[in-house]
């Protein structure tokens, strides 16, 4: 170290300083948990292939694969996984149920228009 040399607030030592090009947060910024959340939507939105019990092969979301293990848990005497099936469940359904009203509906409105302007349509038990 020279006696010219400058150290203290703000001028610190030459071999302590970044070399240029080097970045001053190499592991870079952490994910947040919106990322997080995007990342496991992303890998439960992938298709699974699973077998059904008389052997046939399957393609299912990941998210309804992972709904069946823990079904399958739940059964098994898992307390937990059960309650956490049932809690998904009284959650989901009514959610499932009023999109099954609203294409009900929907159909309904397309035959009833279709009708009207005389396209003769068969009757489809519901």
């Amino acid at each position: 170290m020279t006696g010219e040399e400058k150290i203290g607030f703000g001028s610190p030592p030459e071999t302590t300083r970044w070399k240029k090009g080097q970045s001053g947060n190499p592991k870079g910024r952490p994910k947040s948990k919106s990322e997080m959340v995007q990342d496991a939507a992303k890998i439960l939105a992938q298709p699974i292939e699973a077998r059904t019990p008389d052997g046939q092969t399957v393609k299912l979301d990941g998210i309804e694969a992972a709904y069946l293990a823990l079904c399958k848990n739940g059964l098994k005497g898992h307390k937990t996984s059960l309650l956490e099936a049932i809690r998904i469940m009284l959650e989901v359904g009514p959610a499932v149920q009023a999109d099954q009203e609203r294409a009900r509906t929907k159909r309904l409105q397309i035959v009833a228009t279709l009708r009207k302007m005389g396209v003769q349509i068969p009757e489809r038990p519901e």
